[in-house]
């Protein structure tokens, strides 16, 4: 698809909404006038040349992937309600990673064969020396498969990476057997229409933002039945689960309310964000203000990150920064050591502010159990307090 025209319908319609901030890579965000599709151009290939890990609230953020991990239960429990795991499965795994959802897919389906494709040399060995396993270190548009070779191809958090997601779905349907699934994770783009929304969501890495509309109809025009639409109260993930029909669509008809809703989104992102960034100076004072009490933050990453660069936090008197993640990547951020959470047993804290949007009932749950008397204070709760106190 030439990088001016659409890659879902083709169309020269594409209208600038958007500049992402602290862009390396000179990415622009633009809105399909005719089916609703967000995309930033240009679509510049990938180098190869892999960076050092790195955490930024700006666009900028890249080289530490561990989302894909957390969402290995999602898919096999969705594969566990469309698929025979005890049959004689072919799967391809679209962007392995580290090989988590492999090795949960192999212990679910004993006669199972799986082929890995992973275009990250740091990762690509997680799925080395595993059994039933073929191990291909390859970007999935240059890995070449014949017709009908799989059973089940499950793709987590990869189709916004490509520079053409319609094809490679097409190309998905091709290598599927007739009636094979497709288990399909991607980035929620509802996610930007949160009262909570701070960190930059268009990254760099990034070429493609789908809603459940447009990666619904990608799904579909690319020969497939979906049979498992995602969660409505999800605002982060979208899963699909659809199976291969044989029968793509010719030409995307026009969607004139997708196009509307994705113009009212990107508006309202672009000014909630700012408010958010602007009130961050507020949260930094409250958190401050604690001292001289022990304090405890959980969460170094993105919103952390946008704490201390457009906030002024200054970390340096926290008693412990948390995170189980980030720590196997780094050693310390913003000048400041990371503890994983055990380190909270014991470290006599009064406060833990939790910085996590995603996990933080799983983070609320664990701080309970490992400080039982510390206050706790939640994101959310943070910055909101920020915003009333900036508008006073």
């Amino acid at each position: 698809m030439h990088a001016d025209l659409c890659d879902f319908c083709g169309r020269d319609s594409l209208k600038f909404v958007y500049q992402p901030e602290g862009s390396t890579r000179g990415l622009k965000v633009f809105l399909c006038g005719h089916c609703g599709l967000v995309q930033s151009t240009p679509r510049i290939d990938r180098t190869e040349k892999r960076h050092d890990a790195a955490v930024s609230g700006g666009a900028d953020w890249g080289n530490v992937r561990y989302g894909k991990g957390f969402r290995t239960q999602v898919a096999m429990d969705a594969l566990a309600r469309h698929a025979d795991l005890g049959a004689d499965l072919s799967l391809l795994d679209v962007g392995s990673n580290r090989g988590r959802f492999t090795a949960a897919f192999l212990d679910a389906a004993p006669n199972a064969q799986i082929t890995a494709v992973e275009p990250d040399e740091r990762y690509a060995d997680s799925c080395a020396g595993l059994s039933r396993t073929r191990l291909i270190q390859s970007r999935i548009e240059d890995a070449k498969f014949a017709d009908a070779s799989f059973d089940i191809v499950h793709s987590c958090h990869t189709i916004e990476h490509l520079a053409g997601p319609f094809a490679s779905l097409k190309d998905h349907a091709r290598m599927l057997k007739p009636g094979g699934l497709l288990v399909l994770d991607a980035p929620n783009i509802a996610l930007i229409g949160g009262n909570d929304i701070l960190e930059e969501w268009f990254i760099d890495k990034h070429l493609y933002h789908f809603s459940d509309v447009t990666l619904g109809r990608m799904i579909e025009a690319a020969g497939f039945t979906i049979i498992e639409h995602p969660d409505p109260k999800d605002r982060i993930n979208l899963l699909f689960v659809a199976r291969r029909n044989g029968t793509t669509v010719a030409g995307i008809e026009a969607d004139p309310a997708e196009v509307m809703r994705g113009a009212s989104l990107m508006t309202s992102y672009v000014t909630t964000r700012a408010a958010n960034c602007a009130a961050l100076s507020a949260a930094a004072q409250e958190l401050e203000s604690l001292k001289p009490q022990r304090v405890a933050l959980w969460g170094a990453g993105r919103l952390f990150d946008s704490l201390v660069r457009m906030g002024g936090f200054d970390p340096a008197d926290l008693a412990l920064l948390i995170d189980a993640h980030l720590i196997q990547h780094m050693d310390s951020r913003h000048g400041v050591r990371l503890s994983p959470p055990h380190a909270l047993s014991g470290a006599m804290v009064d406060v833990v502010v939790v910085m996590s949007r995603g996990f933080a009932d799983e983070i609320v749950a664990e701080a309970r159990r490992l400080a039982p008397k510390a206050r706790i204070i939640l994101y959310a709760d943070l910055l909101a307090r920020a915003r009333l106190a900036k508008a006073a």
